[in-house]
């Protein structure tokens, strides 16, 4: 998984070291920093609608199953507790800082029928529409079994958000909460989760970017090796400079 950002931090311009001695010596060094890749961040927000008379509990066993997803390739946040209290553009602050890989909204009620069903829908005004609703086709027909059935994935308007701002699915589940079941809907979820990977495609505007952060580095580094040359050129005049007021004293 790479993403823009990630792509310009790996390659940074380093210190620069100058070097006083002769003109035909480099005058400039640059070092290249390696960042390594952190986990992929996912935000989810559950609503659990479910009622049952036993301690069966579709909800809980996702959220229990989260606990064990590799912390390494994706780490989990819940957007109810990361945006608490804020404000719509504070919210837009958070997903723009965070950049995370797929925002998913998650709602489990009892099913209607004594039948698991689920449905995706994603967000007209989503920034990543089109991939977004790709996956999301992919993913519900992943979760279609015999045990459950995938009633299709839709587009809708969103004013919030957290439906448009990242790439984002609104999951309906509507479970009959029976152990086996639940469980087989549980890891589909949660293996999405960890593996979901939204690529971003490389465009003229991509490679537009990444020039101009070379030319940029570049530049820089060009106009350090003049600072150098000009401090060398005035040493130079200042020690002749000294050295014609030693023969004029004397």
């Amino acid at each position: 998984m790479k993403k823009l950002t990630q792509v310009l931090g790996v390659v940074a311009i380093g210190l620069v070291s100058f070097s006083f001695t002769t003109k035909n010596e480099a005058p400039v060094a640059t070092t290249i920093s390696i960042v390594d890749e952190a986990p992929k961040v996912v935000i989810l927000d559950i609503v659990d609608n479910v009622t049952s008379k036993d301690a069966t509990n579709i909800t809980q066993d996702f959220k229990s199953k989260l606990e064990t997803l590799n912390k390494d390739n994706v780490k989990v946040l819940l957007w109810k507790e990361i945006t608490d209290g804020m404000k719509d553009e504070e919210k837009q602050a958070i997903i723009d800082s965070l950049k995370p890989e797929l925002i998913m909204t998650v709602s489990f009620e009892n099913s209607d029928d004594n039948t698991n069903k689920i449905a995706a829908v994603v967000s007209k005004q989503n920034v990543a529409f089109e991939e977004t609703f790709k996956i999301a086709r992919e993913f519900a027909d992943n979760l279609n079994s015999t045990s459950v059935k995938n009633e299709g994935v839709y587009q809708a308007d969103s004013k919030y958000i957290q439906d448009n701002a990242a790439p984002a699915i609104f999951l309906s589940v509507k479970a009959k909460n029976e152990p086996t079941s639940n469980q087989e809907i549980v890891n589909k979820i949660s293996n999405f989760i960890e593996s979901v990977n939204f690529e971003t495609p490389t465009t003229v505007e991509t490679i537009a970017t990444i020039d101009a952060a070379v030319d940029t580095a570049t530049a820089a580094a060009d106009s350090a090796t003049v600072a150098a040359q000009e401090a060398v050129k005035d040493a130079k005049q200042a020690t002749k400079d000294a050295q014609q007021k030693v023969k004029k004293s004397k």
